[in-house]
């Protein structure tokens, strides 16, 4: 069995439309009706290197029920504007490349720049494609990994 380990390398997915199932809350996801298509990887790299250079605070916390004092570790606590830009870098990351897309307004071909993934981060019905795909890379990682052991 071949197992690609270049994360650099993403996988096409044809683009499809979802919506929010007001009965059950359910995501209802949508056959691709266009030819526009995202090449995504999977941004658990990304993700890895973000915490790796995040800075830790250490202290002493007094624990009640041993009424010792215990050595806590713990990430610094990010700012809102310091969150919603390491989501953006992290959809930047994730979104490779896309073909297909159209400006409805202008009817030009949206270019795949740094700008454009962010403003699709930004749309509540591609957000969910790309927490979708997401998933689909996870779990053939996943599947693949539980093939290698077994064989």
């Amino acid at each position: 069995m071949e197992i690609n380990l270049d994360v650099a390398e993403g996988t096409w997915f044809p683009y499809f439309e979802s919506h929010i199932d007001l009965k059950t809350g359910d995501i209802v996801y949508h056959e691709s009706v266009s030819d526009a298509k995202v090449q995504i990887r999977s941004v658990a790299p990304f993700i890895e290197q973000q915490l790796k250079s995040r800075k830790r605070k250490h202290e002493y916390v007094h624990n009640p029920k041993t009424r010792a004092m215990e050595y806590v570790t713990y990430f610094e606590e990010m700012s809102f504007d310091q969150i919603i830009a390491e989501l953006d870098e992290q959809y930047a990351y994730g979104i490779m490349d896309f073909e297909g897309f159209v400006n409805s307004k202008t009817k030009e071909t949206i270019p795949c720049t740094r700008e454009t993934k962010i403003a699709l981060r930004r749309n509540e019905v591609f957000a969910r494609f790309f927490e979708r795909c997401q998933q689909i890379i996870h779990g053939d990682t996943a599947r693949k990994a539980e093939e290698a052991e077994k064989n």
